[in-house]
């Protein structure tokens, strides 16, 4: 009887030894697969990690690329730039002009030449001028009215190139727009100019003729006529320096 207890005793005991280390065993697999899983988001994340780090650094790149290409812009825009400045000052002068009579150059060229074409106005003192009375001399024809200010302040500068080369071989007439609807009357324009010290030729287009010839769509529009009675070209606002630079190259 006392064996029998003793026996079951042992029994029980080796069962609840092998529940417990059936339990303890079962605790580390889930142990292990909650370490495995835990590891495996890591890496997932790990890798997110990566593949951001890519995308930074490949926006970066992409970013450092671009600052790159900008930079090549401004280094083209600054060549452009200086090259510009180193254009030869004949740029001043614009290509466009006015229809007139074509001539062909000798010895079979292409080139061609254009003749200014001709006017005769009235300076509102009784003497008429006539732009083809100025061949053999470099003409400056100035379209112009007075309530423009950057034709009043070229004024005093083709003056003073009136002055220096009156007597030679440069000739400037100024020719006030009257069929504007602002412009003053001639009697008002002439006392504007006398104020002004003017003394070389300003004429009156009164009926528009000579402004439409010419295409003048903006003042102070001027033109540069060569000795030879054709259009080099024109050019708008101008200083006693460009004066002098175009009388250099054309006269």
């Amino acid at each position: 009887m006392k064996f029998n207890k003793k026996f079951n005793t042992i029994l029980i005991l080796v069962m609840i030894l092998i529940l417990i280390t059936g339990c303890k065993s079962e605790k580390d697999n889930i142990d292990d697969n909650n370490t495995n899983n835990i590891e495996s988001e890591l890496d997932k994340e790990n890798d997110n990690n990566v593949v951001d780090d890519n995308d930074k650094d490949g926006e970066m790149a992409v970013g450092d690329k671009e600052t790159g290409e900008d930079d090549n812009i401004d280094e083209d825009t600054d060549s452009k730039d200086e090259q510009d400045t180193q254009e030869d000052d004949k740029d001043m002068v614009e290509e466009q002009v006015p229809e007139g009579d074509k001539e062909t150059g000798d010895d079979n060229e292409d080139k061609e030449t254009i003749a200014a074409p001709d006017f005769t106005l009235s300076d509102g003192k009784g003497n008429s001028y006539t732009l083809s009375d100025y061949k053999g001399k470099l003409v400056f024809v100035n379209f112009f009215t007075t309530w423009c200010g950057y034709c009043k302040d070229e004024m005093p500068d083709f003056q003073k190139i009136h002055e220096k080369y009156k007597d030679d071989d440069v000739a400037i007439i100024a020719v006030d727009v009257q069929h504007d609807a602002s412009e003053k009357p001639i009697d008002e324009v002439i006392e504007w100019a006398e104020d002004l010290g003017i003394t070389f030729p300003v004429v009156f287009d009164e009926d528009g003729t000579a402004t439409d010839n010419y295409y003048i769509n903006g003042y102070p529009t001027t033109y540069v006529i060569s000795k030879e009675g054709d259009v080099i070209g024109y050019v708008n606002a101008m200083d006693e320096q460009d004066m002098e630079k175009l009388i250099s190259m054309y006269r």
